[in-house]
Protein backbone atom coordinates (compact mmCIF):
# COMPACT_ATOMS: atom_id res chain seq x y z
CA UNK A 1 0.00 0.00 0.00
CA UNK A 2 1.52 3.94 -0.40
CA UNK A 3 -0.52 6.75 -0.47
CA UNK A 4 -1.17 8.65 -3.74
CA UNK A 5 -2.31 12.61 -3.94
CA UNK A 6 -5.96 12.85 -4.85
CA UNK A 7 -5.60 16.15 -5.36
CA UNK A 8 -3.50 19.23 -4.46
CA UNK A 9 -4.43 23.08 -3.43
CA UNK A 10 -2.50 26.41 -3.76
CA UNK A 11 -3.36 29.13 -2.35
CA UNK A 12 -1.04 32.24 -3.77
CA UNK A 13 -1.05 35.51 -1.95
CA UNK A 14 0.18 38.81 -4.38
CA UNK A 15 1.01 40.68 -1.18
CA UNK A 16 3.52 37.85 -0.41
CA UNK A 17 5.00 37.33 -4.28
CA UNK A 18 4.89 39.90 -6.01
CA UNK A 19 7.75 42.64 -5.95
CA UNK A 20 6.54 46.40 -5.97
CA UNK A 21 4.54 46.49 -9.24
CA UNK A 22 5.97 43.58 -10.96
CA UNK A 23 3.44 40.59 -10.51
CA UNK A 24 3.82 36.85 -9.59
CA UNK A 25 0.60 36.07 -11.86
CA UNK A 26 0.13 38.37 -14.60
CA UNK A 27 -1.92 38.48 -18.05
CA UNK A 28 -0.44 41.94 -19.10
CA UNK A 29 1.55 41.34 -22.08
CA UNK A 30 3.81 43.94 -20.57
CA UNK A 31 7.58 41.76 -19.64
CA UNK A 32 7.92 44.83 -16.84
CA UNK A 33 5.06 44.28 -15.03
CA UNK A 34 5.72 40.18 -14.48
CA UNK A 35 8.37 38.59 -12.30
CA UNK A 36 11.04 37.20 -14.33
CA UNK A 37 11.13 33.61 -14.28
CA UNK A 38 14.29 33.12 -11.83
CA UNK A 39 12.58 35.69 -10.01
CA UNK A 40 9.71 33.74 -9.50
CA UNK A 41 11.40 30.96 -8.26
CA UNK A 42 12.99 33.16 -5.52
CA UNK A 43 9.55 34.19 -4.42
CA UNK A 44 8.33 30.42 -4.43
CA UNK A 45 11.34 29.53 -2.28
CA UNK A 46 10.39 31.81 0.65
CA UNK A 47 6.42 31.99 0.08
CA UNK A 48 4.82 30.24 3.09
CA UNK A 49 0.89 30.59 2.43
CA UNK A 50 0.34 29.99 6.73
CA UNK A 51 1.88 33.72 7.63
CA UNK A 52 -1.64 34.60 6.45
CA UNK A 53 -4.43 31.53 5.81
CA UNK A 54 -4.96 28.46 6.34
CA UNK A 55 -7.25 25.60 4.96
CA UNK A 56 -8.77 23.81 7.66
CA UNK A 57 -10.62 20.66 7.15
CA UNK A 58 -14.23 20.86 9.30
CA UNK A 59 -15.75 18.55 11.47
CA UNK A 60 -17.09 16.01 8.93
CA UNK A 61 -13.97 15.91 6.83
CA UNK A 62 -11.75 15.21 9.52
CA UNK A 63 -14.12 11.94 10.24
CA UNK A 64 -14.04 11.25 6.64
CA UNK A 65 -10.09 11.66 6.64
CA UNK A 66 -9.93 8.82 9.00
CA UNK A 67 -12.85 6.55 7.62
CA UNK A 68 -11.29 6.32 4.35
CA UNK A 69 -7.70 6.31 5.04
CA UNK A 70 -7.12 9.44 3.60
CA UNK A 71 -4.50 11.87 4.69
CA UNK A 72 -3.85 15.45 4.35
CA UNK A 73 -0.55 17.21 3.88
CA UNK A 74 0.07 20.76 4.50
CA UNK A 75 3.39 22.71 2.33
CA UNK A 76 3.88 26.21 2.03
CA UNK A 77 1.81 26.87 -0.93
CA UNK A 78 -1.16 24.99 0.78
CA UNK A 79 -2.30 21.30 1.34
CA UNK A 80 -2.84 18.03 -0.42
CA UNK A 81 -5.09 15.34 -0.09
CA UNK A 82 -3.83 11.45 -0.17
CA UNK A 83 -5.31 8.37 -0.14
CA UNK A 84 -4.13 4.95 0.89
CA UNK A 85 -3.59 2.64 -2.10
CA UNK A 86 -3.32 -0.41 -4.43
CA UNK A 87 -0.93 -0.36 -6.70
CA UNK A 88 -2.77 -1.83 -10.19
CA UNK A 89 -1.52 -2.39 -13.90
CA UNK A 90 -3.36 -0.97 -16.84
CA UNK A 91 -3.17 -1.28 -20.57
CA UNK A 92 -2.81 1.67 -22.36
CA UNK A 93 -2.01 0.99 -25.77
CA UNK A 94 0.16 -2.10 -26.03
CA UNK A 95 1.94 -0.68 -22.88
CA UNK A 96 0.94 -1.74 -19.30
CA UNK A 97 1.00 1.08 -16.73
CA UNK A 98 0.66 1.52 -13.61
CA UNK A 99 -2.26 2.82 -11.76
CA UNK A 100 -3.25 3.21 -8.54
CA UNK A 101 -7.15 2.51 -6.30
CA UNK A 102 -7.84 4.38 -3.29
CA UNK A 103 -7.68 1.11 -0.82
CA UNK A 104 -11.39 2.31 0.35
CA UNK A 105 -13.43 3.00 -2.55
CA UNK A 106 -14.59 6.72 -2.90
CA UNK A 107 -18.26 7.49 -3.75
CA UNK A 108 -18.92 9.56 -6.28
CA UNK A 109 -20.87 12.00 -4.21
CA UNK A 110 -18.28 11.93 -1.00
CA UNK A 111 -17.79 15.82 -0.50
CA UNK A 112 -15.00 17.06 1.69
CA UNK A 113 -15.42 20.18 2.89
CA UNK A 114 -12.66 23.03 4.22
CA UNK A 115 -12.92 26.14 5.71
CA UNK A 116 -10.44 28.75 4.38
CA UNK A 117 -9.27 30.78 7.36
CA UNK A 118 -7.01 34.28 7.83
CA UNK A 119 -3.97 33.62 10.64
CA UNK A 120 -3.14 37.84 10.06
CA UNK A 121 -4.74 40.15 11.72
CA UNK A 122 -3.24 42.67 9.46
CA UNK A 123 -4.75 40.51 6.36
CA UNK A 124 -7.34 42.49 5.03
CA UNK A 125 -5.24 45.55 5.24
CA UNK A 126 -3.36 44.20 2.29
CA UNK A 127 -6.07 41.63 0.88
CA UNK A 128 -8.52 42.88 -2.05
CA UNK A 129 -11.35 41.11 -0.03
CA UNK A 130 -14.90 42.31 0.94
CA UNK A 131 -15.48 43.70 4.23
CA UNK A 132 -15.60 41.47 7.22
CA UNK A 133 -18.85 42.13 8.33
CA UNK A 134 -21.26 41.20 4.65
CA UNK A 135 -23.11 38.35 4.75
CA UNK A 136 -21.21 37.13 1.78
CA UNK A 137 -18.89 34.39 1.64
CA UNK A 138 -16.30 32.92 -0.58
CA UNK A 139 -16.87 29.59 -2.19
CA UNK A 140 -14.21 27.17 -3.98
CA UNK A 141 -16.53 23.97 -5.33
CA UNK A 142 -16.48 21.59 -8.23
CA UNK A 143 -20.44 21.25 -7.13
CA UNK A 144 -23.26 23.01 -9.67
CA UNK A 145 -24.81 26.16 -7.88
CA UNK A 146 -26.01 29.60 -8.59
CA UNK A 147 -22.68 30.60 -7.78
CA UNK A 148 -20.53 32.65 -10.25
CA UNK A 149 -17.73 29.57 -10.96
CA UNK A 150 -17.35 26.15 -10.86
CA UNK A 151 -13.56 25.55 -9.47
CA UNK A 152 -12.34 23.65 -11.68
CA UNK A 153 -8.04 21.54 -11.27
CA UNK A 154 -6.14 23.00 -14.17
CA UNK A 155 -2.54 24.91 -14.83
CA UNK A 156 -4.62 28.12 -14.75
CA UNK A 157 -4.52 29.80 -12.11
CA UNK A 158 -7.99 30.69 -10.88
CA UNK A 159 -8.51 34.50 -9.13
CA UNK A 160 -10.25 34.64 -5.77
CA UNK A 161 -12.53 37.54 -6.49
CA UNK A 162 -14.43 35.36 -9.08
CA UNK A 163 -15.38 33.08 -6.15
CA UNK A 164 -17.67 35.31 -4.23
CA UNK A 165 -20.89 34.22 -3.16
CA UNK A 166 -24.51 36.12 -2.97
CA UNK A 167 -26.08 36.48 0.30
CA UNK A 168 -28.51 33.55 -0.10
CA UNK A 169 -25.72 31.63 -1.57
CA UNK A 170 -24.03 31.93 1.44
CA UNK A 171 -26.71 31.35 3.97
CA UNK A 172 -27.40 28.40 1.80
CA UNK A 173 -24.26 26.79 2.00
CA UNK A 174 -24.29 27.26 5.89
CA UNK A 175 -27.64 25.52 6.20
CA UNK A 176 -26.14 23.08 3.72
CA UNK A 177 -22.92 22.54 6.31
CA UNK A 178 -25.11 22.24 9.17
CA UNK A 179 -27.20 19.80 7.87
CA UNK A 180 -24.48 17.49 6.88
CA UNK A 181 -22.79 17.85 10.28
CA UNK A 182 -26.51 17.28 11.82
CA UNK A 183 -26.96 13.89 9.47
CA UNK A 184 -23.41 12.37 10.86
CA UNK A 185 -23.58 12.97 14.50
CA UNK A 186 -25.54 10.48 17.00
CA UNK A 187 -25.23 12.77 20.14
CA UNK A 188 -27.72 15.09 21.41
CA UNK A 189 -27.96 18.42 19.80
CA UNK A 190 -29.12 21.95 20.50
CA UNK A 191 -31.43 23.47 18.14
CA UNK A 192 -29.51 25.05 15.51
CA UNK A 193 -30.42 25.84 11.63
CA UNK A 194 -30.51 22.65 10.30
CA UNK A 195 -34.07 22.26 11.85
CA UNK A 196 -35.58 24.62 9.62
CA UNK A 197 -36.84 23.18 6.68
CA UNK A 198 -35.64 23.81 3.66
CA UNK A 199 -39.03 24.23 1.74
CA UNK A 200 -39.21 27.19 4.88
CA UNK A 201 -36.19 28.73 3.84
CA UNK A 202 -37.03 28.91 -0.42
CA UNK A 203 -39.81 30.79 0.63
CA UNK A 204 -38.34 33.34 2.65
CA UNK A 205 -35.14 33.84 -0.26
CA UNK A 206 -37.93 34.14 -3.06
CA UNK A 207 -39.89 37.03 -0.98
CA UNK A 208 -36.57 38.31 -0.71
CA UNK A 209 -36.38 38.44 -4.37
CA UNK A 210 -39.10 40.18 -4.62
CA UNK A 211 -38.78 42.49 -1.82
CA UNK A 212 -42.07 40.95 -0.31
CA UNK A 213 -41.93 41.36 3.54
CA UNK A 214 -41.16 38.76 6.47
CA UNK A 215 -43.76 37.80 8.94
CA UNK A 216 -41.88 37.59 12.76
CA UNK A 217 -41.03 33.43 12.33
CA UNK A 218 -39.32 34.10 8.64
CA UNK A 219 -37.17 37.14 9.93
CA UNK A 220 -36.24 34.95 12.99
CA UNK A 221 -34.99 32.27 10.49
CA UNK A 222 -33.10 34.85 8.14
CA UNK A 223 -32.00 36.52 11.26
CA UNK A 224 -30.41 32.77 12.65
CA UNK A 225 -29.10 32.13 8.98
CA UNK A 226 -27.32 35.75 9.09
CA UNK A 227 -25.77 35.05 12.50
CA UNK A 228 -24.22 31.79 11.67
CA UNK A 229 -22.45 33.13 8.70
CA UNK A 230 -21.09 36.45 11.11
CA UNK A 231 -20.03 33.46 13.35
CA UNK A 232 -18.02 31.74 11.08
CA UNK A 233 -16.49 35.04 10.33
CA UNK A 234 -15.67 35.92 13.80
CA UNK A 235 -13.41 32.87 13.78
CA UNK A 236 -11.80 34.44 10.46
CA UNK A 237 -13.23 32.12 7.97
CA UNK A 238 -13.71 33.92 4.69
CA UNK A 239 -14.53 31.09 2.35
CA UNK A 240 -15.42 27.60 2.08
CA UNK A 241 -13.59 25.06 -0.10
CA UNK A 242 -15.77 22.12 -0.70
CA UNK A 243 -14.97 19.40 -3.60
CA UNK A 244 -16.60 16.29 -4.44
CA UNK A 245 -14.95 13.11 -6.15
CA UNK A 246 -17.21 13.19 -8.88
CA UNK A 247 -17.96 17.12 -9.72
CA UNK A 248 -19.84 18.95 -12.29
CA UNK A 249 -18.59 19.56 -15.74
CA UNK A 250 -16.34 16.43 -15.98
CA UNK A 251 -14.48 18.30 -12.41
CA UNK A 252 -13.20 14.63 -11.06
CA UNK A 253 -11.04 13.31 -8.48
CA UNK A 254 -11.21 9.90 -10.08
CA UNK A 255 -11.49 7.52 -12.83
CA UNK A 256 -13.07 4.07 -13.89
CA UNK A 257 -10.03 1.85 -15.06
CA UNK A 258 -10.23 -1.48 -16.27
CA UNK A 259 -6.74 -3.19 -14.86
CA UNK A 260 -5.55 -6.43 -15.06
CA UNK A 261 -7.37 -9.40 -13.33
CA UNK A 262 -4.51 -11.54 -11.44
CA UNK A 263 -5.80 -14.80 -11.77
CA UNK A 264 -6.42 -14.22 -15.78
CA UNK A 265 -4.13 -11.58 -16.91
CA UNK A 266 -7.11 -10.36 -18.65
CA UNK A 267 -7.66 -5.95 -18.25
CA UNK A 268 -11.00 -6.67 -17.44
CA UNK A 269 -11.51 -5.62 -13.75
CA UNK A 270 -13.30 -2.10 -13.33
CA UNK A 271 -11.22 0.14 -10.36
CA UNK A 272 -11.91 3.28 -9.26
CA UNK A 273 -8.20 4.65 -9.57
CA UNK A 274 -6.76 8.30 -8.91
CA UNK A 275 -6.34 10.44 -11.61
CA UNK A 276 -2.48 10.39 -13.33
CA UNK A 277 -2.11 13.84 -13.84
CA UNK A 278 -2.64 14.96 -10.59
CA UNK A 279 -5.88 17.56 -10.07
CA UNK A 280 -4.12 20.72 -8.97
CA UNK A 281 -6.65 23.49 -7.71
CA UNK A 282 -4.52 26.87 -8.22
CA UNK A 283 -6.07 30.29 -6.78
CA UNK A 284 -4.63 33.56 -6.55
CA UNK A 285 -5.50 36.49 -4.08
CA UNK A 286 -5.18 39.70 -5.20
CA UNK A 287 -3.15 42.34 -3.09
CA UNK A 288 -5.05 46.03 -2.28
CA UNK A 289 -4.43 48.65 -3.83
CA UNK A 290 -4.27 52.10 -2.21
CA UNK A 291 -3.97 55.76 -2.24
CA UNK A 292 -0.78 56.72 0.01
CA UNK A 293 -1.40 59.41 1.85
CA UNK A 294 1.88 61.75 2.87
CA UNK A 295 1.67 63.54 6.44
CA UNK A 296 4.86 66.22 5.70
CA UNK A 297 4.67 67.03 9.56
CA UNK A 298 7.39 69.52 9.60
CA UNK A 299 5.34 71.48 6.54
CA UNK A 300 1.83 70.83 7.85
CA UNK A 301 1.03 68.86 4.35
CA UNK A 302 -0.64 65.93 3.21
CA UNK A 303 0.20 64.85 -0.23
CA UNK A 304 -1.54 61.84 -1.59
CA UNK A 305 -0.82 59.98 -4.64
CA UNK A 306 -2.48 60.68 -8.10
CA UNK A 307 -3.20 56.55 -8.84
CA UNK A 308 -3.92 53.26 -6.26
CA UNK A 309 -0.46 51.49 -6.06
CA UNK A 310 -0.35 47.63 -4.98
CA UNK A 311 1.07 46.90 -1.45
CA UNK A 312 3.87 44.28 -1.36
CA UNK A 313 5.75 42.63 1.62
CA UNK A 314 8.84 42.31 -0.93
CA UNK A 315 10.12 45.16 -3.65
CA UNK A 316 9.33 48.99 -3.50
CA UNK A 317 7.17 51.20 -5.67
CA UNK A 318 9.15 54.33 -6.48
CA UNK A 319 6.83 57.60 -5.89
CA UNK A 320 8.61 60.86 -6.72
CA UNK A 321 6.98 64.42 -6.61
CA UNK A 322 5.55 64.76 -9.50
CA UNK A 323 3.37 61.50 -8.55
CA UNK A 324 1.56 63.00 -5.57
CA UNK A 325 -0.97 65.84 -5.04
CA UNK A 326 -0.15 68.92 -3.98
CA UNK A 327 3.66 68.87 -4.64
CA UNK A 328 6.06 69.46 -1.78
CA UNK A 329 8.67 72.32 -2.33
CA UNK A 330 11.72 70.96 -1.02
CA UNK A 331 13.61 67.52 -1.24
CA UNK A 332 11.09 64.25 -0.05
CA UNK A 333 11.44 60.92 0.36
CA UNK A 334 8.50 59.13 -0.47
CA UNK A 335 8.77 55.52 1.68
CA UNK A 336 6.47 52.76 0.91
CA UNK A 337 3.77 52.49 3.44
CA UNK A 338 3.40 49.34 5.84
CA UNK A 339 0.33 47.52 6.20
CA UNK A 340 -0.87 48.48 9.99
CA UNK A 341 -1.97 51.86 8.91
CA UNK A 342 -5.28 52.00 6.71
CA UNK A 343 -8.19 54.38 6.75
CA UNK A 344 -11.25 53.62 4.18
CA UNK A 345 -12.85 57.21 3.02
CA UNK A 346 -16.34 55.85 3.81
CA UNK A 347 -18.03 58.58 0.80
CA UNK A 348 -15.59 57.20 -1.78
CA UNK A 349 -14.55 53.65 -0.53
CA UNK A 350 -11.80 54.16 -1.74
CA UNK A 351 -8.74 52.83 1.04
CA UNK A 352 -5.65 55.13 1.99
CA UNK A 353 -2.56 53.84 3.47
CA UNK A 354 -1.19 56.23 5.99
CA UNK A 355 2.52 57.62 5.98
CA UNK A 356 4.22 60.18 7.70
CA UNK A 357 7.37 62.08 6.82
Amino acid sequence: MVYQTLFNINLLHAYLLDRGEKKYHSINPDPNKKLKAKEKEEADKVYNCKTCIEIVPNRITQETIKDYRLMIRNHSKGMRVLTTSLKEVAMEGNNEVERYSPLINLPNDLTLTFFVKITDRYFENYTEIIDKNTKKFYQLSNISSSAINIFEASTDIEKWSSFLISEEESRRLVYEMEKENEFNTNTPKKVTIADFDSNQINIIENKIQNNVSLNTQEQEVLDSLNLSIQKYKSKGVIGVLRLKILGDNNSKLTENVFVKNPETNNFDVSKKCVLKEVPNFQIYIENRKTFWRYSQLSENLKMITNTKHPLTKNGRVEIGKTDVTPQSQGTVFFPNPTIESITLDKDSQDYYSEIFI
